[in-house]
């Protein structure tokens, strides 16, 4: 399988350092979004042949092949050439994942 494509799941984690004080003088920690990269392959998908091929009946604009990932779940948000998607659903596979993914804004 070739993987030619760099993805991103974006996640959003708690900073180290504060962003600055609340009332009370706590330190306020912000959420910062983070990127991991992966290597995939993405094509172009439709919600009928996700019935079809899958059986689900999801929301899909483009499915993915990739190496198992464990940071991949339902919901996840994955970046892809500046435009960002979410996980609707994904295969298992011993050698690779198939996930089906849908643009959002």
């Amino acid at each position: 399988m070739r993987l030619t494509k760099t993805l991103y799941i974006v996640e959003k984690v708690q900073s180290d350092t504060p962003s600055g004080l609340d009332e009370f003088d706590r330190p306020v920690y912000e959420d910062v979004p983070t990127k991991t990269p992966f290597l995939g392959e993405v094509e172009p998908y439709s919600t009928r042949l996700a019935e079809q091929r899958y059986g689900v009946l999801v929301d899909v604009s483009n499915r993915v092949f990739c190496l198992p990932n464990e940071m991949i779940k339902i919901k996840s948000i994955i970046e892809y050439n500046g435009l960002y998607f979410e996980v609707t659903e994904f295969t298992a596979y011993d050698n690779h994942y198939e996930v089906l993914i849908k643009k959002v804004k």
